[in-house]
């Protein structure tokens, strides 16, 4: 193989490579419309309290506690194909919050594959009051967190897992629970080729200034 090759060959492995492990951004956006959504037997919890109906396995959250964070609210491991027999191929996931007159505050709330990192909200430390989605009672969602990955791109020995963080809880659990058919980004595998098809590009782009 020439040198020319090499380098062509090394840098389309890079480009997969980079794609592979970036993350999605998720976007936390409160509910408008009181009880939109539920938490249903259709709509299962991920991470969640006693409450939660629906056959999906989930982590039951700690009672009595300050606050959450990836040791005690990370949820099972699910096969795609198990996700994709309530969802479909896209899904967001419904945030109810459980809290008394003070301020709770959300921090972050990750889908992993295989343990990496797919989709990602980082808030810090963002205050998260009930909303008018929420309005009175358990299982209605307060916030919407969108942005998830398609289950579509994955393969069917892969293991999703959802985990979250809370810095200040005050009140009963939480509950995090799947939505069906919220808009999504392209699949993990359209990003991939679309990512080593650019550095493809850009490399031929380079040899023939040349």
């Amino acid at each position: 193989m020439s040198s020319r090759s090499r380098l062509y060959t090394g840098f389309l492995a890079v480009a997969f490579a980079v794609a592979g492990h970036a993350a999605t951004i998720l976007t936390l956006t409160p509910v408008t419309i009181n009880h939109q959504y539920q938490q249903t037997t259709n709509s299962p919890c991920v991470i969640g309290d006693s409450s939660c109906q629906g056959s999906l396995p989930y982590t039951l959250l700690p009672p009595n506690v300050s606050s959450y964070d990836f040791t005690n609210a990370t949820s099972p491991g699910y096969a795609p194909a198990t996700l994709m027999a309530i969802v479909g191929n896209s899904f967001a996931i419904g945030v109810d919050v459980n809290q008394t007159v003070a301020n709770q505050t959300f921090s972050a709330f990750e889908m992993l594959v295989n343990g990496i990192v797919v989709s990602s909200y980082q808030g810090g430390t963002v205050e998260v009051p009930p909303t008018v989605g929420g309005g009175n009672g358990n299982g209605y969602a307060d916030y919407l967190l969108t942005g998830f990955v398609s289950l579509a791109g994955l393969n069917a020995n892969d293991v999703i897992t959802f985990r979250t963080a809370m810095p200040l809880v005050n009140d009963g659990r939480e509950e995090f629970f799947l939505l069906q058919g919220a808009a999504v980004p392209e699949p993990i595998s359209v990003v991939l080729t679309g990512s080593g098809l650019l550095g493809l590009f850009l490399l031929r782009k380079r040899f023939a200034n040349r």
